[in-house]
């Protein structure tokens, strides 16, 4: 079970680098984990789609994917869509992010269900 955001926010640098993340990596997963603890981040479903998603970018190491994957995920925004997304991409034919992100403008206010339906295509493309 993955620990409590305040349990996190009171590890150091080196406790999270020791379970095999990279230092970036470390500092970004405690950088979120410190701002859901004081409450400037909500990761629920009703928390403010926007105003979490630039809150979550402002943080170190957090683009605009992971905002729009946690938007996905644990927001439940139907709306998002992480086009930078190499799966996304290549499901689309190879397509840049910025061509992806034009696509999906089509889909609008479904882009969530897109991005899933373009991840489980791959697999099924590989016999799986």
């Amino acid at each position: 079970m993955f620990p409590l955001p305040e349990t996190l926010a009171a590890a150091s640098e080196d406790d999270v680098a020791s379970l095999g993340l990279p230092g970036a990596r470390a500092r970004s997963l405690l950088a979120v984990a410190r701002a859901v603890a004081e409450g400037s981040v909500r990761l629920d479903r009703h928390a403010d789609v926007d105003g979490t998603m630039a809150a979550l970018e402002a943080l170190p190491g957090i683009g605009a994917w992971t905002a729009h994957y946690v938007a996905m995920r644990a927001l439940r925004w139907p709306d998002a869509f992480p086009a930078s997304d190499l799966g996304i991409r290549k499901a689309l034919g190879g397509v840049t992010a910025k061509e992806a992100g034009a696509r999906a403008e089509a889909w609008r206010p479904w882009r969530s269900y897109a991005a899933v339906h373009l991840w489980t295509s791959l697999s099924e493309g590989a016999g799986g």
